[in-house]
């Protein structure tokens, strides 16, 4: 039998309570983020919907190993991009959102990108946020996933979102890709600042 992550995912509607339900949804959705592992299936199943072609297990530079590099494409213009996948990244983990716990990861990610040349993305996030609210952070109120996702970008680092029904991925305070859309044009590009100059170069 073939695994489908969309038959965990994706709950049909049903005449069972609200509450009955919600607990039905943190107990499959929070199983899709215990471990990597499953975090992992969640990513691959992602990239399978869509087409893409993935490496597993590249070595960079510094002789680590990213999880993912993906091939996108774009206006018959292909790219590449990482993808580092994480467990807990789910609001069914107290502390798997925390921001000491995201600057780690975005620690490891900025390596990465900084290694390979080429946005990189962490994840599988659930939120319950749209994509814009993923990324737009008012004068006080900012929490963990929009400050990633806000200063992040700026290290060519960015989330990779999956949530109940709606997937996208975020960098540099906007969507580099939404199911709707596909690709942004205007974020298939990686910084390349030196000191105060901002330069923006393809990827």
């Amino acid at each position: 039998m073939t695994f489908n992550i969309n038959s965990l995912r994706y709950i049909p509607k049903s005449t069972e309570s609200y509450e009955s339900r919600r607990k039905r949804e943190a107990a499959i959705f929070g199983a899709d983020y215990a471990t990597e592992k499953a975090a992992s299936l969640l990513v691959k199943s992602f990239f399978d919907r869509h087409g893409w072609q993935y490496e597993q297990e590249v070595r960079t530079s510094s002789g680590k190993a990213i999880d993912y590099v993906v091939t996108g494409t774009h206006e018959d213009r292909e790219f590449k991009f990482g993808v580092e996948v994480k467990r807990h990244l789910s609001k069914h983990y107290a502390g798997g959102l925390h921001a000491t716990t995201l600057a780690d990861h975005f620690e490891q990610a900025a390596a990465y990108a900084r290694d390979l040349n080429m946005p990189v993305f962490i994840g599988p996030f659930q939120t319950d946020k749209s994509p814009s609210a993923s990324y737009i952070g008012g004068p006080v109120n900012l929490d963990s996933l929009r400050a990633l996702n806000i200063f992040g970008g700026r290290m060519n680092v960015g989330s990779l979102i999956l949530c109940d029904r709606r997937e996208y991925m975020i960098l540099r305070g906007a969507s580099f890709w939404e199911e709707h859309t596909g690709f942004n044009p205007k974020r298939l590009n990686i910084v390349t600042s030196t000191g105060s100059a901002k330069e923006r170069t393809d990827i």
